[in-house]
This record gives structure tokens, sequence and C-alpha cells, in this order.
């Protein structure tokens, strides 16, 4: 993990002062600077001899400590506890009112909130059910379960499809959607979706979703950084206010909502 982090601030560094200011033509004028292969040949060749040259000296440790300190990469770090932490009330509250909790994560990635959380719970007080798209994030959070010998359903389904949604069993009384909506830019979409939650969960059942109002470096994670799809990522911020009217309409009320210090990354949980 640490590895990845670190090759993934040589790649921004390299690409932003590369690629901004010398594939914009502010440097290399002499070059087309809407040539795309131009730019990706430029940019693979830095991220090439600045991995070599940062493995070499001490001054790449303080780009890594630079990037990993920016409030976006301090802002996810808090919203990850944010998230377990209410994850994890919602799941005692209901133990004490001996209520077995059903989780669902419709886009768990590689599932680490939810199995460090599940860490604190046995004897059945949880039926985990883990799910993504993405068969490569369902066998990092399969190979997470086990390292760590935490029990739960970890499989492959699209959080937006009806049929994968109705083939959850048993009905969830608790459902996790986080990282998920601020990735994707159709906004009806994510409406319905909010719709397709709250016919699934069941009655008196807990909804915690993320939230993304705000971001300091739209322009520098759309120029040096993919999204999922491989694509320049461009985020699609959304105000708390718009969110929170979807999940109204929905039918979900008693919102509740915690931000990181930086008002970027929120989590919010509501009840159906």
């Amino acid at each position: 993990m640490l590895y990845s982090k670190k090759l993934g601030s040589i790649r921004v560094c390299a690409a932003y002062f590369f690629g901004k200011i010398g594939c914009n033509g502010r440097l290399f004028v002499f070059l087309d600077k809407n040539n795309y292969f131009f730019k990706k040949t430029l940019f693979y060749f830095f991220v090439g001899y600045f991995i070599l040259w940062k493995s070499l000296t001490w001054f790449g440790k303080i780009i890594d400590r630079v990037y990993l300190d920016s409030q976006g990469w301090q802002g996810i770090r808090q919203r990850g506890e944010i998230l377990k932490s209410v994850l994890r009330q919602v799941i005692q509250d209901n133990f004490e009112q001996g209520v077995t909790t059903n989780l669902l994560d419709v886009a768990c990635g590689g599932g680490r909130y939810d199995l460090e959380v599940l860490l604190d719970f046995s004897g059945g007080a949880v039926n985990a059910l883990l799910r993504d798209y993405k068969a490569e994030n369902v066998q990092k959070a399969q190979e997470l379960a086990l390292h760590l010998g935490v029990s739960a359903t970890i499989e492959q389904a699209d959080a937006f499809n009806d049929d994968d949604l109705n083939r959850v069993l048993p009905p969830p009384n608790l459902i996790v959607v986080s990282g998920l909506h601020e990735i994707l830019p159709d906004n009806e979409l994510i409406r319905q979706h909010f719709q397709q939650l709250y016919r699934l969960l069941e009655p008196g059942g807990t909804l915690i979703f993320t939230i993304q109002p705000y971001h300091p470096q739209l322009e520098f994670i759309a120029r040096v950084l993919n999204s999922h799809t491989g694509k320049p990522w461009v985020m699609r911020l959304r105000p708390l206010e718009l969110t929170e009217a979807w999940a109204t309409d929905a039918g979900f009320q008693d919102f509740q909502v915690q931000m990181d210090n930086f008002n970027i990354f929120g989590v919010v949980k509501a009840r159906k």
C-alpha cells in the first residue's frame, strides 16, 4: 500500500510539472502541444526517470510527505475513519437491540473499511454482503477478508442494476455507498439510485453514503489522474443540499452529516 502511494506521488509530480508546463507548449514550443502521443510519451519518460532519481535521493521522501499530507489525501483518510465510526455505531446499536445487522455494501472496492469494522463483531451479529463491479476488487476484498479472518460474502455485481439488487438476501437493514456517487457525472443516475436503495432497504433500516461538495485540486487531478474508466478524472462535485434532496425525495429522513476538517468529504447517515 505504501509503495503504491509513493508511486502515485511520483506519477503526479512528474506528470504535473512536465505535462502541464511542457505539454502545454510553454517549454516545448517547437512541438505540437495538442499531440496526444507526444504528451503520453513525455509523461512516461519522465515518470521512469523520476522513479530512478527519487530512489537515489532523500528528496523523494519529501515529495511523498508533501503529497500524502495534502488536504485531499488527509480528507480521504479522515472520511475513512468517519465512515468506520458511523458503521461501527450502527452495528453496535442494532446489536444492543438484539437485531442482526444485514449489511450490504454495493461498491466495496477492496473492502477494507467494512472488513476492519467487522473485526469488532462476532457471533452472528452481522451478515455482510460486499459487492463490486470489478472482478479485481472482488478478489482483493476476498484476499483481505481471508487475511483478517473475517466472514463475509463477497461477489461481483452492478450497484445500479435492478436484477443484481433484487438478488440480495436477506434484505439489508444497513446499506453502505462509499466513494461511488462522487466519481459518476450522471445526476439522474444518482437520483434514481437513491430510489433503488430505498426500495431495497428494510423499513427502519439505515443508509450510509459519502459526499464530496468541494475539492481544492480539481484541475490538478483532472490533468494528471485517470478515473475508474481510464479517462481523465474530472470530478463531479455536488452540494450536500442537492444530494440530500434526492435522498429525501426517495423517502429517506433523519439525516446526520459528518465532514472532514477541510469540508471536502463527508459521511451521511439516513433512515428509511
